[in-house]
């Protein structure tokens, strides 16, 4: 079994890998890639030493760690948890800042991906029907097309 500082120190260079990759014009699949990797590292750092009881503020640091490489690998679901981890723990009021600071970033990051289009197969029978429904929500329409054998709304 790997030990906390293994793991973090790890988590860091692929990170720092993820930063070069993010670097490049063509390395954004890269930089995701890296940061996932990242991110799965330090999580497993965070939550080990969070079984084994270490103190305040490394536990803290590991979370919020782990936490913006979720962000940064688009994990923002994972990213909310561990922040709420961090901060049912008992950081210090500086580290707590910032735990709330991240907080903000991800649910900003989530509000930005609300807008996204979301495809549903349906068959062109069904097609007027799914319209009148959408406008029945009040739910706006820009454009329903067909692409690939799907409709997108």
């Amino acid at each position: 079994m790997k030990d906390i500082r293994t793991l973090h120190n790890e988590a860091m260079d692929l990170a720092l890998q993820g930063d070069i990759a993010a670097a490049r014009a063509d390395g954004k699949d890269d930089a995701c890639r890296y940061y996932a990797m990242a991110f799965e590292k330090e999580q497993e750092a965070a939550l080990l030493a969070d079984f084994l009881h270490n103190p305040e503020p490394g536990l803290s640091i590991l979370y919020r760690s782990a936490a913006s490489l979720a962000l940064q690998c688009g994990k923002l679901r994972e990213a909310e948890r561990l922040v709420a981890k961090a901060l049912s723990g008992n950081p210090s009021s500086e580290i707590a800042t910032e735990l709330r600071d991240l907080l903000h970033q991800i649910y900003a990051e989530a509000d930005d991906k609300s807008d996204e289009i979301y495809e549903v197969r349906i068959t062109a029978a069904q097609r007027p029907k799914i319209q009148i429904l959408v406008q029945q929500l009040g739910l706006p329409v820009v454009s329903v097309r067909k692409a690939m054998g799907h409709v997108a709304l």
